[in-house]
């Protein structure tokens, strides 16, 4: 039998390895008589034999002597059939790139069954967030991640299929400033961008220009909840037309407004949060806040920072300067360092009373942009870009990582093609910087188990997998 223990984080029970027992931030109980009712085991479950009219026998719930209980078909025949295919789609789109997961495999089995339930409780808006998995990752920093359900993964896909476009249409308006979690963007487009505002905004480094490099505090967990929901209410609202207009506003608020932390299983032991995790950066310990590692906190977060970007677009008519802004940080280039050090202030006021965000006093950088600037892992200096050292050693660390995986005596197919995609995300990040000595460093010190699976594209511009490793895959 499990050993229940009590979580400190949010008040929930738990049986051994995480498996969930409480609901909804209960206390721990002291009576003995707690009533549950839940299936006997993967294959019995309670059910009456109508055979003897015995009742929870050890009959297999998949035979053909069981009666299970089901639910009245008449809820599901209101919900119409383009809508429930509409829920299909959210769970196929959930399903690319993640059929291998645990998660995806487990739901794969119950799909059939489950997504017209889904479908019935959007479209009866009864739909509540389930419980979601809590942990911390320790690298670059410590951070806390939820993983929301497959579930409601596929609920926040649903939700994205219909918001995201029309995000799209506003970033596009703004001048596609955002890098952030949009396709065919993304850091090093961010770069590049930024690369070439400092050489267009100094003319070609001829004239005197400058730089502001600016970073939220605690940027997810300063989100104010109330704030992200009335702007998304607006939004949807003004821009949205579809005949699920309703149903989506109530998706979107049951997301924006849940607070996984009062209903979690935690996969890392609660005492790491007391030691690695300042209070301001939990949710456990912070009055407001969107949780790290959903798709909807990510487009939220960038839909929410649209709104930051218009203002500095109002604040700089008729400048000449050049805006760039990736998650939660910014930079500003501008030929006027007189208005650029006015206008600093005047953002920092509009963030802190309009958005409820502050501007982090420790991470200011003013300068000439002949002196060159580090922004999202890049020094930027006139004519040429270097990588931080801090990516330097993430890039090492994550490639001594992989080469204790593809040491062990069993080696997966998965863990081959997953080592491939991660080195060649480092590479093209490499690509177009100084780094040619260091990627040549960085896969050398992988050894010979590097190259018994791979080989070089190019001059260290990529891996690919060896043939006979490839077959593998299929």
């Amino acid at each position: 039998m499990n050993r229940v223990s009590y979580n400190p984080l949010n008040g929930r029970l738990t049986a051994g390895r995480g498996v969930l027992v409480s609901y909804e931030g209960a206390e721990p109980r002291q009576d003995s008589n707690y009533w549950s009712c839940s299936e006997n085991n993967a294959n019995n479950a309670w059910n009456v034999n109508f055979s003897n009219g015995n009742v929870n026998n050890n009959n297999n719930k998949n035979n053909s002597y069981v009666c299970r209980a089901v639910t009245a078909t008449s809820d599901y025949d209101a919900v119409p059939a383009d809508f429930i295919a509409s829920v299909w789609e959210a769970y196929d789109d959930c399903l690319r790139g993640k059929r291998r997961s645990a998660q995806a495999t487990e739901y794969m089995a119950t799909a059939g069954r489950d997504i017209p339930e889904l479908a019935r409780e959007l479209w009866t808006m009864t739909y509540r967030p389930g419980t979601s998995t809590c942990f911390l990752v320790s690298y670059p920093k410590w951070r806390e991640v939820f993983a929301a359900s497959f579930r409601d993964r596929i609920v926040h896909h649903w939700i994205c299929l219909r918001l995201n476009p029309l995000f799209e249409e506003r970033f596009r308006s703004q001048g596609d400033v955002s890098f952030n979690c949009r396709k065919g963007l993304g850091t090093e487009r961010a770069v590049e961008y930024l690369a070439d505002g400092m050489r267009t905004i100094s003319d070609n480094y001829h004239k005197d220009a400058w730089v502001f490099c600016g970073d939220l505090e605690g940027f997810f967990m300063s989100i104010d909840k109330g704030l992200l929901w009335y702007l998304l209410e607006r939004f949807t609202k003004r821009r949205y037309k579809g005949d699920d207009k309703e149903i989506l506003l109530h998706a979107v608020r049951a997301v924006v407004m849940h607070r996984p932390e009062r209903d979690c299983v935690l996969n890392s032991p609660a005492r790491w949060w007391e030691e690695n995790v300042p209070r301001n950066k939990s949710l456990f310990t912070s009055p407001t806040g969107e949780p790290i590692g959903n798709l909807t906190t990510q487009l939220f977060a960038n839909f929410l920072m649209s709104f930051f970007v218009s203002y500095v677009q109002r604040l700089y008519t008729d400048r000449n300067y050049r805006l760039v802004q990736f998650v939660d940080d910014f930079a500003i280039v501008c030929d006027d360092k007189r208005f650029l050090l006015e206008s600093i202030g005047k953002i920092d006021r509009f963030l802190r009373e309009k958005m409820k965000l502050t501007m982090h006093k420790d991470k200011r950088h003013l300068q000439k942009v002949s002196h060159g600037v580090l922004f999202v892992g890049t020094y930027i200096k006139p004519g040429r870009m270097y990588l931080s050292e801090r990516t330097v050693k993430r890039m090492q660390m994550r490639t001594e990582e992989i080469r204790k995986v593809l040491s062990g005596e069993e080696v997966s197919p998965t863990a081959i093609q997953s080592a491939e995609c991660t080195i060649n995300s480092y590479l093209g990040f490499c690509r177009r910087r100084q780094t040619y000595g260091i990627r040549r460093k960085v896969i050398d010190a992988m050894g010979e188990v590097f190259w018994k699976y791979f080989y070089i594209k190019g001059h260290y511009d990529s891996i690919r997998t060896r043939n006979r490793y490839k077959l593998t895959l299929n």
